[in-house]
């Protein structure tokens, strides 16, 4: 009888703390869904005449990250900074956004990859929350293959490659974040009560990721 209550408790427990992750990160969404709106309307006309402003920006996001540990857990900081970091990402993925509506004529390409960057996460996330395997042996891969992808993306950067080139990267970054999404969705709920800034941090990094390397897989197939 002890058991079953402790069971039940934790359960309950479990519940709340996943409750307040997908919450956050579904916030999370929306606050960068204002970037894209603020950057677009604002933003955009002053990058153009100061492109180093971006660097600051994009600067200013990677070091809310890295730093994230240090005040996921702090109230009420852990909401100001993480609201931030979902304002300043949906920022810097606006030229990206841009390039893409030029060059294909439109916005139709970036619904297609939100649709789908949608269907990938949530295939993703039922596969993390309810298979009985544990994918904790997933990580050393997943670590192996996001230092790939930044070694090969800065390389890429001086060294331009062929959109061939460019569909086997973006669809290489589609596989890892679609296992990111499997494996955070389950390690999250190792997480201790207090963290669920670092969760909701974990699932928005994964599905922001997964729509940047559909989007790229799909602009090298058009051009195909």
């Amino acid at each position: 009888m002890n058991n079953e209550i402790s069971s039940g408790v934790q359960s309950l427990h479990t519940g709340a703390f996943l409750d307040k992750v997908y919450f956050f990160f579904g916030l999370a969404i929306l606050v960068s869904g204002l970037g894209v709106y603020f950057g677009t309307s604002v933003v955009m006309g002053v990058i153009m005449q100061m492109p180093w402003l971006m660097w600051v920006i994009f600067g200013a996001e990677l070091l809310l990250i890295f730093t994230s540990r240090k005040w996921s857990t702090i109230h009420p900081m852990n909401y100001i900074l993480f609201a931030l970091f979902a304002l300043l990402s949906g920022i810097t993925v606006v030229p990206l956004i841009y390039s893409f509506a030029l060059e294909f004529g439109g916005y139709d390409i970036i619904v297609k990859a939100l649709i789908a960057t949608t269907l990938m996460f949530t295939a993703g996330a039922i596969i993390g929350r309810t298979t009985h395997r544990n994918l904790s042996g997933m990580r050393g891969f997943l670590l192996l293959g996001i230092i790939g992808m930044l070694i090969v993306g800065i390389i890429g950067i001086f060294f331009p490659w062929s959109n061939t080139f460019e569909m086997i990267y973006a669809g290489f970054g589609v596989l890892l974040f679609s296992g990111f999404v499997m494996h955070d969705v389950q390690k999250i709920r190792s997480f201790s009560e207090d963290r669920y800034i670092d969760g909701a941090l974990m699932l928005y990094l994964d599905i922001f990721n997964l729509f940047i390397s559909i989007l790229r897989l799909m602009g090298a197939l058009r051009r195909n």
